[in-house]
């Protein structure tokens, strides 16, 4: 039944989910001294989000976190050298600085529940698909380089 879930919820609608209710939540917690520390924090996280794009466009390979079967090329260099999933890993990265604007701690449990449920429905799926479409280049890449850092 949980399979159900698996690449259904597309991840930047899962991060704007998550945002609303850490707005929703905070109330009036934020601060001028909040809003300067985690603005740069949701932008480095944007932006590894974002990078990795590029790599994807220009080997010819899909995006999109909801058909992974479409997987043309295993990207394997940039952010990938580091992470096997830098676009969630900067979507964490962007909540954590959406917490500290907003002055909010229980933003570190709405992270947890990001990654959480990120591993298990996005990327669990995207690496048996990937497993069954590169098995050699997979198996080596996978064990050289960590799911998230």
């Amino acid at each position: 039944m949980l399979s159900a879930l698996e690449t259904r919820v597309p991840p930047p609608l899962l991060l704007v989910a998550l945002a609303a209710v850490l707005w929703f939540l905070a109330g009036n917690g934020s601060s001028a001294h909040h809003l300067a520390f985690g603005l740069p924090i949701i932008v480095l996280g944007l932006s590894l989000n974002a990078i990795p794009k590029v790599l994807f466009r220009r080997a010819g390979t899909t995006v999109s976190p909801l058909r992974p079967e479409k997987s043309s090329t295993l990207i394997t260099s940039g952010l990938y050298r580091h992470s096997r999933n830098p676009m969630y890993l900067g979507y964490a990265i962007a909540l954590i600085g959406w917490a500290i604007c907003l002055g909010q701690p229980v933003g570190l449990a709405v992270v947890g529940f990001y990654v959480g449920y990120v591993t298990r429905f996005q990327i669990m799926p995207e690496e048996r698909q990937l497993a069954a479409m590169f098995p050699d280049e997979y198996a080596v890449y996978s064990a050289a380089v960590r799911r998230w850092i």
